[in-house]
């Protein structure tokens, strides 16, 4: 009886030291490499000082099977601890992008779809493909501030002293368990590069990589959807349209040959009313997209919707423009995916001055408006003839009309904007220090009203949009002085004249006062009161708008006449103007001078810069130049120029999509920045095409025909 009790307590026995003796050797708590472990790996840390009572119990027991397996090596942990975010290089030049792998993180929730033969030797363990977690698990990004002097900290965007850290957890710790754990790990100074750079870092947020609930319940959402319904439903019903008048066409074609052969050459009668529907055009027929694509692609080479016919030049500088702007936000946008930000802030800062390029669109726009006002002397006669109440009516059905024309795509842009960084924002590994979202839903109002430029621009909704901004008032104003240059010239030329003194008080003022100085840095810190401010900006328009009178006068009076007839001075001029424009464009300053210097010189090159355009303008109907205006009248920025407004709305919107999407960190490169810079331009040529068919080009037909039938109205 008692051997039989013996024995299978022996055996316990037995199988006791078996596991015990056979279980592989698990890193010490207290040893080197676990301490080494724990200070190395940011992951591996929150596992080590991971307590029940500071997380919930699943949490707390999947991070310590986490860190079992980790030590026993099992493939799956492995994965998860490769795919947590370390220390990278480049920190001392800004690079705080220690993100980790996001798809190795994926190759723990299921197994990796890589398909590997079976009949060539690998030397890797197998299980790594097809091993995943024993739990859920997820890739969460935790972005903390710090404060080790030894990183350079110029004042941009995205070059904020903060550290992203992309980490694989259980999906049963909460964000905020992380944040706590986090919190912890870091107020030890357990890290190592504590010891070497001195980050003292601070919990910032913690991001989950998905969509927040109630994402797609946004009034700009249901805008968006119901305005993009409606659009393609007006298209249809458009293009219903057009297909039933080309039946009726070819049904009366084949009717007229019928008679033809029945008749055997006698005369035929022209097609009776059923014809005459076509000659008429109404509403709905403007969203024919068929017809915009026409209109937008002509085939020949006159068929220009806006009209820059007299003027074909300045689609190739507005081109120019697009171009740069395009540019410009890239080399802004992309500095939060950038690892040596360093190296592209260098770049953009050497790359020409930016402070003075946006003037080329408001020296056009004020030189066209002006100009096709005073050519248009139908309109002159009639605002004289009537009273202060009609006039006024005028002005705003020329607002309306412009209105009528911009607003639609505008909102549309609005509420992408919205819908698009409330996504990005959620599902992007990086951090967004401009929630574009939550600007638009508190002063969307102001971008209605297209006065967000009259406030700070750290709460502007879509920033870039200033200019749009900038452009819609000096309209109105001109618009304005416009009409009282008709009923009173000497006083029209008094408030003209008195907008440039204030502007050069204000630039002045402005400089003098905030320091001043050419520089991203200045023109950032500077951006509300220097940059985007309407009165430091309607010189330029001035500036266009009186030498669009002055073409106007002239063209009337030959006041130069010898000027447009010789032609060294012609040459002389315009081979100047360009100098000059290009000169302005990409020329640096050096440091050192006084605030005084460097203000004299802003506005020096403002005025040098708009009369460069106005010159260019002038060169071009005097003759000279030629070469130079072959490449500007090139039939490509003729059709390009058509979605110029939609290229400047989109163009940030996409550029950042592109960049957030990504997993990691990207060195830049003059190369890689091209190569970047060529794939923007296409997309964006492709996204804006689309969007100038559906809701730019058919309310301009609009425009037009409410402008017709008002005119026949009052004929």
């Amino acid at each position: 009886m008692f051997q039989h009790r013996l024995y299978p307590l022996s055996l316990f026995f037995i199988l006791l030291c078996c596991c015990v003796f056979c279980k592989p050797a698990l890193a010490d708590n207290n040893g080197a490499q676990f301490e080494s472990m724990q200070r190395s790996s940011i992951l591996f840390g929150l596992t080590t000082i991971s307590r029940p009572d500071f997380v919930n119990a699943r949490c707390h027991g999947q991070l310590q099977i986490m860190q079992k397996a980790i030590l026993q090596q099992q493939p799956w942990a492995i994965k998860m601890y490769d795919a947590a975010g370390s220390r990278e290089p480049g920190f001392v030049l800004g690079n705080g992008l220690w993100l980790g792998s996001r798809n190795t993180c994926d190759s723990v929730k299921q197994p990796v779809n890589l398909k590997i033969s079976k009949h060539l030797p690998h030397k890797m363990d197998t299980k790594l493909i097809t091993d995943i977690a024993p739990f859920p698990v997820d890739f969460r990004v935790v972005h903390l501030w710090h404060n080790s002097t030894l990183q350079m900290d110029p004042i941009l965007p995205y070059y904020e002293p903060r550290v992203s850290i992309g980490l694989c957890l259980p999906t049963a710790c909460t964000l905020s368990e992380i944040a706590q754990l986090m919190d912890i790990y870091v107020e030890d100074e357990i890290f190592l590069a504590n010891d070497i750079f001195n980050l003292r870092l601070r919990v910032d947020s913690v991001k989950e990589l998905k969509m927040r609930p109630g994402s797609l319940a946004r009034p700009s959402f249901i805008i968006l959807a119901v305005s993009l319904f409606l659009t393609l439903l007006l298209t249809v019903v458009a293009l219903s349209r057009r297909m039933k008048r080309n039946n009726e066409t070819a049904g009366m074609v084949a009717n007229g040959d019928r008679k033809k052969k029945n008749s055997a050459g006698v005369a035929v009668a022209k097609p009776k009313s059923s014809a005459e529907p076509l000659t008429g055009k109404g509403y709905l027929d403007c969203f024919d997209v068929l017809n915009n694509f026409e209109l937008l692609f002509p085939a020949g080479e006159d068929g220009v919707m806006d009209g820059n016919v007299l003027f074909p030049g300045v689609n190739g500088l507005r081109w120019y423009g697009a171009m740069c702007v395009i540019l410009y936000h890239q080399l802004w946008v992309t500095f939060m995916v950038t690892s040596n930000k360093s190296e592209q802030f260098k770049f953009t800062n050497d790359l020409g001055n930016f402070e003075v390029f946006v003037d080329l669109f408001f020296t056009i726009s004020g030189f066209l408006q002006t100009y096709h006002f005073f050519r248009n002397s139908s309109t002159i006669e009639k605002i004289r003839k009537s009273d202060l109440w009609k006039c006024v009516k005028l002005i705003f059905m020329y607002l309306a009309h412009r209105l009528i024309r911009l607003g639609p795509l505008y909102l549309i842009v609005n509420c992408i904007t919205d819908t698009g960084s409330l996504m990005i924002d959620d599902l992007s590994v990086y951090h967004f220090s401009y929630r574009a979202y939550e600007k638009c839903e508190l002063y969307w109002w102001r971008n209605a009203l297209f006065i967000q430029n009259l406030f700070t621009h750290e709460d502007m909704c879509m920033f870039w949009t200033w200019s749009s901004a900038c452009d819609m008032q000096f309209y109105l104003i001109s618009t304005i002085l416009l009409f009282v240059y008709v009923k009173q010239p000497k006083a029209a030329r008094v408030l003209t004249l008195f907008l440039v003194p204030a502007n050069l008080a204000y630039t002045f003022y402005i400089g003098l006062t905030m320091n001043f100085q050419y520089s991203l840095e200045t023109t950032l810190t500077l951006f509300t009161e220097l940059y985007m401010h309407p009165l430091s900006r309607v010189f330029a328009y001035i500036i266009g708008g009186v030498a669009g009178w002055y073409f106007v006068q002239n063209q009337k009076h030959q006041l130069h006449a010898r000027f447009f007839q010789n032609q060294s001075l012609q040459e002389f001029l315009g081979y100047l103007a360009i100098i000059v424009f290009f000169t302005c464009n990409f020329t640096t300053f050096a440091s050192g001078h006084s605030n005084f210097y460097y203000v004299a010189v802003l506005v020096l090159h403002r005025l040098l810069f708009s009369a460069s355009v106005c010159c260019l303008i002038f060169s071009k109907a005097a003759g000279c130049v030629k070469w130079f205006f072959a490449i500007l009248e090139n039939p490509i920025f003729k059709k390009f120029n058509q979605i110029t407004y939609a290229l400047f709305l989109m163009n940030p919107i996409v550029i950042q999509v592109v960049a957030a999407f990504g997993n990691a960190s990207i060195p830049s490169t003059p190369l890689r920045l091209s190569m970047d810079y060529l794939a923007y331009c296409a997309i964006l040529y492709f996204i804006c095409t689309i969007l100038t068919l559906l809701f730019e080009l058919p309310y301009k037909s609009i425009s037009r025909l409410m402008l017709q039938h008002a005119k026949e109205k009052l004929n």
